[in-house]
């Protein structure tokens, strides 16, 4: 027996054993990485160094190989909760055809090759092709790196991963079921009898189960990841039983709790640690031992590996030139699409140790293909890193939006019961790319008992920091102390620069008028930047449909952009299916607004005849699992109406198990990026010369609506007597579904009529109440505008925004109100352009 420094070789003491399997992990990917050599074949390299082949070590005997298979398991689980069903759903086609054509190219020439050149018999030349024809996204951390993740032709590449995968899976188990000795016609039907009741039982219970134990078991010690694990090795046990390889009962496990793990949430990071830091290596170093040096000398090994990686080289290389052609990619995107789909990995080794171990391949194939494994893991990142870099730079020339800049996410924290519900969806609305941390906020009110207030503030502030260490999320933990609690948030988010406001609500009305509660409705008077309040009743990840609820005119608001893009990132996460409900005369406009923001997930947009109707459909289209997101404003902005405020509580009232998100769309000019200024559309308003002393009405008398309107317009020199009547006739049309009341007592009409040839505004005033029907409130201003035919409507309503802009609620009203001259009035517009300009 061979002996080093005094020990027995191979090693038998287990804790020396483990000992050098975890120095293994630690130092191999960072020794190979100096070589410019993937980590992961780093650890192959290790394995063949200190198993069997070369220094004899450690034996690979049953515990390695237990592990082995528990870290190839592992492997193909993380592999299915990995794919983005999103993105693959949103370029369904391309994917499908992509990944069609990238795995029969391969496959067709390993069959051809493998039976007329390395004489394998037609099942091992069809596992060889299952081999070629797979590939693993082992570049995508740089395409991460590189900010090209969403581009089209990257998207399209991992949507084609499951595909290649799936059908090398799908080869493979079909190979291994022929193993059997009795292959007769009573044999498949069994065989197939077994494997359509593993697939259907699969499909009915383990999405459903999932959800069950999320939403009644509440997290405690790590529980939802033994859940996990749980599922994992059972799904691979019984995907044995039907007679198909443990690996595909393990991808099925993690496709079917896809949509239950968000990407960026805690859980899958303690999946994707334990897998990266502990399992995963155990297989590669397992594979490794694989390797007989002796073998290697053989030319037969070499001419192998040559031929495997041609293969493999020849069927990409052609999969990304077709669709480079049929899809009119660039030249860089391609080299990217091919740098992405050569490596050969996961499915790969899958393939090859479940062919070696039934006997298919011998020791000098599984050597070839480990070789082969080095090669492309070597040449695919290189050509991602070289052309990435050309994309992304083809990325950045395109015209920059305003809803991708940066964000800066504030989470206040008070109830430590809702905290880590509130951290999670800070989490799905948070854009990675931009590595920004999240910032969990506590205020203490000032006081006698401030420190106890600070220390139990302090409290939450570390479990929410533990919370989002889970998640791999950056924080900065905020305490405030004040007198008052919103002004202590305000206060936070003016300093910090914050763009995002993510904070709780209890679903109670502390007074009849208030629309939250003190807090929040004084939070949203105190700050500009865009509020979510959360009312979140179930887990995140138990979430199917993201419902979002659109009034007539708020995608004609400053922040929509950036609001959509946080809803879209929360429904990638979530993984469920988003739907649009918005009025009828505006569902064309919103559906093309909320489809040109980023990111690109599908969506369904459902339409209301009357924005009224919205509690009709609840009633009829709410499930149980919908988080139901209601855009709602502030007062003074265009899409603001009185019963936006009361919706919220309406809906907790009715809905008490609703998870529901009122969101406010940002009114602030963005901070997180300079942005060229548009040019302004010639039908777009310019509000200096539309202000027209002229044109201001005081002293307007009490009266019926149409009335009033006669009053304002009357004796403008542009109209006829008969014109009047049309004109008023058509602004109260706008009154029909929707209330012209924008804030407390300030009405608006607006219309486009044939008979004005440019933009007018009139202001009519009345210093005491007018009682006006559809208000909630009694009257002082009214605004009508008017607009003629050729100006777009679009324009038309997004300068109606603007003039709006330049009054606030209460103290404009009241100094608007109490004018003494029509000057009065144009000075006041004139100083608001100008400090809002």
């Amino acid at each position: 027996m061979k002996e080093l420094l005094g020990i027995p070789v191979p090693f038998e003491d287990p804790v020396l054993i483990f000992a050098l399997v975890m120095l293994i992990i630690l130092l191999a990917p960072m020794a190979f990485k100096k070589l410019r050599i993937p980590g992961l074949v780093g650890l192959i390299f290790a394995g063949t160094i200190v198993g069997p082949g070369l220094l004899g070590l450690i034996e690979r005997d049953f515990t390695i190989e237990l592990l082995g298979t528990v870290g190839l398991l592992y492997l193909m689980f993380m592999a299915g909760l990995s794919i983005d069903l999103n993105r693959f759903e949103k370029l369904r086609a391309k994917s499908i055809g992509f990944g069609t054509l990238s795995f029969l190219l391969p496959m067709v020439s390993a069959l051809y090759v493998g039976v007329t050149i390395l004489n394998f018999s037609f099942p091992t030349a069809l596992l060889l092709g299952s081999i070629v024809g797979s590939h693993t996204l082992l570049a995508y951390p740089i395409v991460e790196r590189l900010g090209i993740t969403k581009n089209t032709a990257v998207t399209m590449s991992m949507g084609g991963t499951l595909v290649t995968d799936t059908l090398s899976l799908g080869v493979l188990a079909v190979v291994a079921g022929s193993a059997a000795e009795d292959l007769g016609t009573g044999y498949w039907i069994g065989f197939g009898t077994s494997v359509l009741i593993f697939v259907a039982a699969a499909l009915l219970i383990l999405p459903r189960l999932g959800r069950w134990f999320f939403r009644n078991i509440r997290y405690e010690n790590n529980i939802d990841f033994v859940f996990m694990v749980a599922v994992l090795f059972t799904t691979a046990f019984f995907a044995e039983l039907a007679g198909l390889a443990p690996i595909i009962g393990a991808f099925m496990a993690g496709l079917l709790l896809n949509r239950l793990v968000p990407g960026s949430g805690t859980l899958m990071s303690r999946i994707q640690f334990v897998g990266n830091a502990l399992f995963i290596p155990f297989f590669l170093i397992s594979v490794g031992m694989l390797v007989d040096l002796q073998v290697l000398g053989n030319l037969s090994v070499w001419f192998m590996a040559f031929t495997f990686s041609a293969l493999v080289f020849l069927g990409k290389g052609a999969a990304a030139l077709v669709t480079r052609f049929q899809f009119k990619f660039t030249k860089a995107e391609s080299l990217v699409v091919f740098g992405l789909t050569t490596p050969q990995s996961a499915a790969t080794l899958a393939v090859t140790l479940v062919g070696y171990e039934l006997g298919f391949f011998d020791a000098s194939a599984v050597n070839a293909v480990v070789i082969m494994i080095l090669i492309t893991c070597l040449v695919g990142p290189w050509l991602v890193e070289k052309f990435g870099r050309a994309v992304a730079i083809e990325e950045e020339e395109k015209p920059y939006l305003t809803s991708d800049a940066p964000q800066r996410i504030l989470v206040p924290l008070a109830n430590p019961e809702t905290s880590d519900a509130l951290m999670d969806i800070a989490f799905m609305v948070r854009d990675a790319k931009y590595d920004q941390p999240i910032h969990p906020l506590t205020v203490a009110r000032d006081g006698a008992d401030v420190e106890s207030q600070v220390a139990k503030g302090e409290k939450m502030l570390s479990h929410a920091v533990i919370h989002a260490a889970a998640a791999e999320v950056p924080v900065n933990a905020v305490t405030r102390v004040d007198m008052n609690i919103s002004k202590g948030i305000a206060r936070a988010v003016s300093e910090m620069l914050i763009t995002t406001i993510v904070i709780g609500w209890n679903g109670q009305v502390s007074t009849k008028r208030a629309v939250f509660g003190t807090i929040l409705d004084q939070l949203q008077k105190e700050s500009d930047e865009m509020v979510m309040v959360c009312k979140i009743e179930k887990p995140v990840n138990t979430f199917e449909r993201v419902i979002v609820a659109i009034p007539p005119y708020a995608a004609l608001e400053t922040g929509f952009d950036s609001m959509i893009r946080s809803v879209k990132l929360m429904a990638e996460q979530v993984g469920g299916e988003m739907e649009i409900i918005a009025s009828l005369d505006r569902e064309k406009y919103v559906n093309k607004s909320v489809k040109a923001i980023k990111p690109d997930i599908e969506f369904r947009c459902n339409s209301l005849e009357q924005w009224s109707e919205l509690l009709v459909w609840m009633n009829e289209h709410l499930k149980e699992n919908d988080l139901f997101v209601l855009v709602s404003a502030r007062e003074g902005s265009l899409s603001w109406r009185p019963g936006l405020d009361r919706l919220p509580r309406v809906i907790a009232q009715k809905y008490p198990g609703l998870s529901f998100i009122s969101i406010y769309p940002s009114e602030a000019v963005d901070k997180g990026a300079v942005v060229q200024p548009k040019k302004r559309s010639s039908g777009l308003f310019d509000e200096l010369n539309l202000i027209k002393p002229e044109r201001v009405r005081l002293n307007l008398k009490q009266a019926s609506t149409d009335q009033l309107l006669e009053q304002i317009i009357k004796d403008d020199a542009a109209f006829e007597a008969i014109d009047i009547e049309r004109i008023t006739r058509r602004l109260l049309e706008f009154t029909a579904d929707y209330t012209p009341e924008v804030m407390p007592g300030v009405l608006i009409f607006e219309s486009h009529t044939s008979k004005v040839n440019e933009q007018i505004l009139f202001v009519g005033i009345s210093e005491d109440e007018l009682n006006v029907e559809h208000t909630a409130n009694p009257v002082h201003i009214i605004l009508v505008i008017l607009s003629p035919k050729f100006v777009k409507s679009e324009d038309h309503l997004k300068g109606l925004n603007r003039i709006l802009k330049l009054i606030r609620p209460g103290e404009d009203v009241e100094e608007l109100r109490k004018a003494k001259s029509t000057q009065d009035v144009v000075k006041f517009f004139m100083t608001k352009r100008g400090k809002n300009s």
